[in-house]
């Protein structure tokens, strides 16, 4: 693309369709006319009309046409499509700041932040003066954990606008990343003393306050944005936020704000490919053929699982039970529900969006549900949860490993992993640092066995550089062979961890599980407990996670634990 960008003010507080509308009196007056009835066919929603007028004013329209295309394609879902449309208008007009700004929030939507980072950087470069230039480099730069960068951009804009409300908030959320909680709560204070009823800011300081398990206030504050007036999205991302507040509070009423998850006008929600009608409370379960379809991460999967034997209970004798679940849960969910049907669905990604599918072509099935939407019929209070094991390892496997561990030496065999695979961003804070991990490690008459998946090598070789071993069990693939992982969890005295799939799978099958929880610690669901499993002793802040003194409390339990209980070999 080409660099040169010419220096010109831009009118940031308008949306790209109206920032089109501005520039109309470039455009001849017949391509102005079919430009304004295009704009007017996108408002109310026929895009096909929309681009055909656009079109028709090619080449004489040249960019603006070429953008109004591109937006028309955008609202309509076909983001690479937009996104070549919005490339032929930024080549037609490579000294127009706005086309390039428009290309940048398409390649944010469309997952490369990379991307949008250089078109951002150019634009600011050519406009230093613009605000909203520099708040959506530094967003960008943030969701790259270049943390760093995007604070010294802020600071920058902020030498010249102290009060521009946006910046302090994402001034905030970017100490949130960093793990700076203090300073974070400081400048969401701060930009909402200056604009108490502004959404995003509202929102931003929402999360805020659960990254430091203040639940009441995190709630306050939806309470207050949706109150505000948001825009559909503004208010599914709110609703979201709330779930996870009212959640940690005990008010499971939340599960209806969690339905947000999946709404259409959230660019991350899953959408779903599956024929026949869509399965609601309103429809009696008594007698129904209904395809459950997993939903959100595979930890989540395991852990609505739980609901499976009431919903089989529900559904009664003359009903059926079509279980779609990731692929490699399939043996697992087979074994644990032989009254059910179990396929795997499918995932794929179109315009930037996942999209899933199940069952196989030709199944019939009177409804379907995601998994999450039975929360509020089977789980709609603490006392109605009935944790019991539900899954069961290959008996041949749970051999294996049973014959393995016999060679370890002497003790406890303590499963142990300690992070997600995928740790970028804020996820990364979800997790106490390897480090901390030391005094559970240290705990004396442990053996401890690997279960760390994603590339562990690294944190494996720095425990034995300090005389903790992490034994790896040979020839198991820890991300993808659940079956295996299953086995091994089962036949080991105890699992400790954070809540990941691992632990989840472990804790299904019946394996007392340890969980080191994070804020927010939703699925606890205000109980102190874990009242999804039966077997959970869960670890959870009181506040600001407080990782190194909390595994020097586990480290003693485990201790204690092991003191207590008879040695096996």
């Amino acid at each position: 693309m080409t660099a040169a960008l010419k220096t010109r003010p831009a009118a940031r507080a308008l949306s790209p369709l109206h920032r089109i509308a501005a520039r109309l009196d470039e455009a001849p007056p017949a391509a102005r006319k079919r430009l304004i009835a295009a704009g007017d066919a996108l408002a109310n929603g026929d895009f096909a009309r929309a681009e055909s007028l656009a079109a028709a004013t090619l080449p004489e329209g040249a960019s603006l046409a070429l953008r109004l295309i591109g937006l028309v394609r955008e609202r309509a879902g076909a983001l690479p499509q937009a996104f070549d449309a919005l490339r032929q208008a930024h080549l037609l007009a490579p000294a127009d700041p706005d086309g390039v700004r428009d290309l940048a929030r398409l390649a944010r939507r469309m997952g490369q932040p990379a991307l949008a980072a250089d078109l951002l950087t150019r634009v600011r470069a050519a406009c230093p003066g613009d605000l909203a230039d520099a708040q959506d480099l530094a967003a960008v730069l943030r969701d790259l954990d270049r943390c760093d960068e995007a604070l010294a951009i802020v600071r920058e804009a902020m030498a010249g606008a102290p009060d521009a409300p946006h910046l302090w908030s994402l001034l905030g959320s970017i100490a949130a990343q960093k793990g700076d909680d203090a300073d974070a709560c400081v400048f969401h204070d701060e930009a909402l003393r200056l604009a108490p009823r502004d959404v995003p800011i509202l929102a931003n300081a929402a999360l805020a306050r659960l990254d430091v398990g203040d639940a009441a206030a995190a709630k306050a504050a939806c309470d207050a944005a949706l109150a505000a007036g948001p825009t559909p999205p503004q208010a599914a991302a709110v609703r979201l936020a709330r779930a996870t507040a009212r959640l940690c509070l005990g008010d499971l009423g939340g599960w209806d704000d969690y339905a947000a998850r999946l709404a259409p006008e959230r660019r991350e929600a899953l959408a779903f490919d599956i024929p026949g009608a869509r399965w609601t409370p309103a429809q009696p379960l008594r007698g129904l053929h209904l395809l459950l379809v997993g939903e959100q991460g595979l930890g989540d999967e395991v852990m609505f699982g739980s609901m499976i034997p009431d919903l089989l209970a529900a559904l009664g004798p003359s009903g059926r039970l079509t279980l779609a679940v990731e692929p490699r849960l399939v043996p697992l969910f087979a074994r644990g529900f032989p009254a059910a049907r179990v396929v795997a669905h499918a995932s794929a990604t179109l315009a930037g969006r996942t999209i899933r599918s199940a069952p196989p072509a030709g199944e019939r099935h009177g409804a379907w549900a995601p998994m999450g939407a039975l929360l509020p019929v089977l789980r709609p209070s603490a006392e109605r949860f009935s944790p019991r094991a539900f899954l069961s390892p290959d008996p041949e496997r749970l051999a294996h490993w049973h014959d393995w561990l016999a060679t370890l030496p002497p003790g406890r065999k303590v499963g142990v992993m300690w992070r997600s695979r995928l740790m970028g961003g804020l996820r990364a804070r979800r997790f106490a640092p390897f480090e901390a991990w030391a005094p559970v490690l240290r705990a004396r008459g442990a053996v401890f066995v690997n279960l760390q998946y994603g590339e562990p090598e690294a944190e494996l070789a720095q425990a034995k550089a300090q005389g903790l071993d992490i034994l790896t069990p040979p020839g198991l693939d820890l991300m993808q062979d659940l079956e295996g992982v299953a086995a091994l969890a089962c036949a080991l005295d105890l699992m400790v961890g954070p809540m990941t799939a691992t632990s989840n799978l472990a804790a299904a099958c019946g394996v007392e599980t340890w969980i080191l929880a994070g804020n927010p610690p939703w699925p606890m669901l205000g109980t102190g407990g874990w009242p999804w499993y039966a077997c959970v002793r869960a670890f959870a802040p009181e506040g600001p996670d407080d990782w190194t003194p909390r595994l020097e409390v586990l480290g003693r339990a485990l201790e204690e634990a092991i003191g207590q209980a008879p040695d096996l070999g």
